[in-house]
C-alpha cells in the first residue's frame, strides 16, 4: 500500500506543515470507511476528500487496500502557435461525412484550461443555441470558497447554460487560450469560417482544470492541498455521470499528461480511470510532446550487462530510469572523472512488495532509488532510479552506468536523457499510454500559413503525414505500443480565446481570420501539438459514436487497426511511432457500417465531385464536364444497391429523386470514389 507523496526532480520528503491539511486521495476499501469524505466512486475505489490525519489512521486500517495521492504534474501537450493546417478532409464544406455525421446526440467532454464559452464556433449551426451543456471551472470562485464536502464539484463552480452565457469566460482566460482551439477542434461549427471541428452539432461538457499553466491562479496556502491528479478523475467521472443522465453516449478529450510511473503508484488512478469506460465511454488522451527526450534499451537474458556513458536531453536537475526486469538487477554508476576506488556506487535494490528505497551521495550525484512489484506486470519487478544534481551540475561530470543481472532481461526506459546504444522512445505520457485509453500522437501536413497581417511563415516539421519529430513515441512503460494512432497536429486552425486576446492585443503573429459576433471580434489561431490531435481524433470517435452509440474503446481500436492510413508502407503497423496509422474518418465509418466490403464501393472518399442531400429528400450531384456517362450506385448500411442510374455525359449537375427513402447511404459516383450522406427529408 503507497501513502506517500512523490514529486519528481526533489528527493522525497514529508510536510512541515503545522496545520491539520486535507487532500484528495483515492482509497480503495470496502465498507463504508469513507462514507463521509467520499466525492464520487468507481465500485470500491473512492475519491475523497480527507484530513491528512486520516490517511495516516486509514493506512493501518486491515479494511484498507491501498491509498494514493499524487502530485497533478500533468502539462498541457502543445509546442508552438506557428503552424496551420486544415483539421480532416472530411470537414471541408465538400460533403461527406460532415453531412452524413455531425456529432448530433452525442456529448464531447473536454477536460482541458482557458475556456471561452461565447466563440461563436460553440453554436448549433441548426438552430443558434449553445451547445455546451454544462462547465465545471475548478477555479471559478476558489478565493473565497469553502470545501464542499461529500460533493461531486468540490471546489470551483458548476455551470449550467444560462449561467454559461452570462459568465463568458473561465477563469484563466487572460493567460491561455488552450481549451478553446481544442474544442474548437473536436466540436467546433466553425461559425462563418472554414474552420469548422470534426463534430460540429455535438453537446459540449467543458472542465476548467488546474494544470502547471494556470497553478498559479491557485492560492499560495492551498496549492498543496488541492493540486493533485485526482481531480482529473473527478473530472472524467462528472462528465461521463452527465452522459449517463441525458442518455447520449460520450467521448472525452484530454490534451495533457505527464511521465507515468513503472513502481506502481499509480495503480488506483488507473484502475479507477478505466473501470468508468466501455460501451459508449471512452477517454481520449495526448501521448505527449516529449518525442526526442526520452530513450529505451533493452537487455536479453545472454547479455551480461549493459549501459555505457550517461547523457541528458533536458536542462534540468534529474535523469530517470525506469526498468522493467524479469529478476532482481545490479547497477553500477561511475564518475569517469574520478579513480573507480572513489567514484563508483554499486548496489542490488532488495525486491519487495512495498518501497525499497536507497538514497547515496556520488559526490556530485544524489542517487535514490525504488523497487515495486511492476504495476503493468506482476510477474516483473519495477525499478525507478532518479539521479540528482547534488554539489555542481550534472554536466560538469562524465557519468556511465552499467546494469548487470545474469540470465535477466530488462527493459530500460531512459527518461530526460539516454545512454550508449539506447534508441528513441519510451517517451509517451499517461494517461494517454495506458492500455484502454486512445493514445494520440501528432502528424504533419502544411508547413506554411499566411497570418491575420498578410505575413507568411514556414513550419519545419514536413508534410504528408509523417509523424511530427515532438510527438511522443513508445513504447509505453508498460511495454505496450503506443500512441495508437496519429493525426494531424501541426498546422491546425482553430477558435481562439477573446479574453486572452484582448489581454495580449499585440500577439498577432499565429492569428490568422476574425469573425464578428454580437459586437465582439472572435479570432482563429494557429497551433501545433499532441493538443491539436488529440481532439481530432476525440470529434472523429464523436461521429463513430453516432453511427454505433455502444461502441466501446477495444472496438476504437479495432476500427483503427482495419482503416489507418499508413505514411510508411514499409513499416509493419502497429508500430511505436505511428500506432496503427494515420486516423481516417471516412473509411473508418464504412468499416463500423459494415460497407467496407461491397463490391463496387470505393473506400476513397469523394473528390473532384460533389454530393449533397437536399431539403425535399433527393440527392444532389455535381460533376466535372465529362464527354462520357457517370454511372452512380446508392448503397444502404446493410450493403444492399437500393438505387442505380446514369448521369448523362456534358451534364455536370444531377438530381436524383430518392422517392422518399430516409436514413444513411453511401453513394458510389463512377471513378470519383464514394461519400456518406444522411438522408433526413421525404416526400
Amino acid at each position: 500500500m503507497e501513502t506517500e507523496n512523490r514529486s519528481r526532480g526533489a528527493v522525497r520528503g514529508s510536510s512541515t506543515a503545522e496545520k491539520e491539511k486535507e487532500i484528495f486521495a483515492l482509497i480503495k476499501t470496502d465498507g463504508d470507511l469513507v462514507e463521509n469524505y467520499c466525492v464520487s466512486h468507481q465500485r470500491n475505489i473512492h475519491i475523497v476528500r480527507i484530513p491528512l490525519s486520516k490517511i495516516a489512521e486509514l493506512s493501518t486500517d486491515s479494511r484498507v487496500i491501498r491509498i494514493e495521492s499524487e502530485p497533478n504534474n500533468a502539462s498541457l501537450t502543445n509546442d508552438s502557435v506557428r503552424f496551420v493546417t486544415k483539421t480532416n478532409m472530411i470537414h471541408n464544406g465538400e460533403g461527406g461525412l460532415s453531412q452524413a455525421y455531425d456529432g448530433t446526440d452525442i456529448l464531447v467532454g473536454v477536460v482541458d484550461i482557458s475556456f471561452d464559452y461565447n466563440h461563436p464556433t460553440f453554436l448549433s449551426k441548426k438552430d443558434n443555441r449553445l451547445r455546451i451543456q454544462r462547465v465545471w471551472d475548478m477555479l471559478d470562485g476558489i478565493e473565497s470558497q469553502t470545501y464542499k464536502h461529500g460533493s461531486a464539484f468540490p471546489i470551483g463552480t458548476l455551470l449550467k447554460p444560462e449561467e454559461i452565457i452570462t459568465k463568458d469566460h473561465s477563469f484563466d482566460s487572460n493567460l491561455q487560450f488552450h481549451g478553446t482551439h481544442t474544442a474548437g477542434t473536436a466540436v467546433g461549427s466553425g461559425y462563418d469560417s472554414p474552420y469548422s471541428g470534426m463534430a460540429p452539432e455535438a453537446d459540449i461538457y467543458m472542465v476548467n482544470s488546474i494544470f502547471r499553466s494556470n497553478e498559479e491562479l491557485v492560492p499560495e496556502d492551498m496549492r498543496e492541498e488541492i493540486y493533485n491528479s485526482t481531480l482529473q478523475l473527478l473530472g472524467f467521472s462528472n462528465i461521463f455521470h452527465y452522459a449517463d443522465s441525458i442518455g447520449k453516449p460520450c467521448v472525452i478529450s484530454f490534451s495533457a499528461g505527464d511521465y507515468g510511473e513503472i513502481t506502481g503508484e499509480n495503480t488506483l488512478y488507473y484502475e479507477y480511470l478505466t473501470s468508468m469506460l466501455g460501451p459508449g465511454r471512452i477517454l481520449v488522451a495526448s501521448v505527449g510532446n516529449e518525442g526526442t527526450r526520452g530513450h529505451v534499451m533493452y537487455k536479453t537474458a545472454d547479455q551480461k550487462s549493459v549501459g555505457g556513458l550517461m547523457t541528458k536531453t533536458k536542462e534540468d536537475a534529474s535523469f530517470f530510469l525506469c526498468i522493467s526486469s524479469d529478476k532482481p538487477l545490479t547497477f553500477k554508476i561511475i564518475d569517469k572523472s574520478k579513480p573507480e576506488a572513489e567514484g563508483s556506487f554499486t548496489f542490488t535494490p532488495e525486491y519487495e512488495t512495498t518501497t525499497s528505497d536507497t538514497i547515496a551521495c556520488l559526490d556530485s550525484l544524489i542517487i535514490e532509488t525504488f523497487c515495486y512489484e511492476e504495476e503493468y506486470n506482476s510477474d516483473k519487478i519495477g525499478y525507478d532510479l532518479g539521479l540528482y544534481e547534488g554539489k555542481k551540475e550534472f554536466n560538469d561530470s562524465v557519468y556511465s552506468i552499467t546494469i548487470s543481472g545474469a540470465d535477466t532481461e530488462a527493459r530500460i526506459h531512459i527518461q530526460n536523457g539516454k545512454i550508449e546504444g539506447a534508441e528513441l522512445g519510451g517517451n509517451t505520457f499517461y494517461p494517454g499510454e495506458m492500455e484502454g485509453i486512445i493514445g494520440v500522437g501528432a502528424s504533419t501536413w502544411r508547413d506554411t500559413f499566411t497570418n491575420i497581417n498578410g505575413k507568411e511563415s514556414e513550419s519545419f516539421y514536413g508534410t504528408g503525414g509523417k509523424r511530427a519529430v515532438f510527438s511522443g513515441c513508445g513504447p509505453a512503460l508498460s511495454g505496450k505500443i503506443k500512441p495508437d494512432v496519429l493525426a494531424p497536429g501541426v498546422n491546425v486552425i482553430s477558435a481562439h480565446n477573446r479574453t486572452y486576446q484582448e489581454s495580449h492585443p499585440t500577439s498577432q503573429d499565429n492569428l490568422v481570420a476574425k469573425s464578428t459576433y454580437n459586437g465582439y471580434d472572435y479570432y482563429w489561431v494557429t497551433n501545433n501539438g499532441t493538443s491539436m490531435s488529440t481532439p481530432v481524433v476525440a470529434g472523429i470517435v464523436a461521429l463513430w459514436l453516432q453511427a454505433k452509440p455502444d461502441l466501446t474503446p477495444e472496438e476504437v481500436i479495432d476500427v483503427l487497426a482495419h482503416t489507418a492510413r499508413h505514411y510508411d508502407p514499409s513499416l509493419t503497423y502497429p508500430n511505436n511511432e505511428y500506432g496503427y496509422g494515420e486516423i481516417d474518418a471516412y473509411k473508418g465509418l464504412l468499416y463500423i457500417l459494415n460497407l467496407t466490403n461491397i463490391e463496387g464501393l470505393s473506400t476513397q472518399h469523394i473528390t473532384n465531385a460533389k454530393v449533397r442531400p437536399m431539403a425535399n429528400g433527393n440527392v444532389s450531384i455535381s460533376i466535372p464536364y465529362s464527354n462520357n456517362p457517370t454511372q452512380v450506385r446508392i448503397y444502404n448500411t446493410n450493403g444492399q444497391c437500393i438505387m442505380q442510374t446514369v448521369i448523362p455525359s456534358h451534364t455536370t449537375n444531377y438530381t436524383i429523386n430518392s422517392f422518399g427513402i430516409k436514413g444513411i447511404f453511401a453513394v458510389q459516383v463512377g471513378n470519383y470514389g464514394s461519400t456518406l450522406i444522411r438522408i433526413i427529408a421525404g416526400h
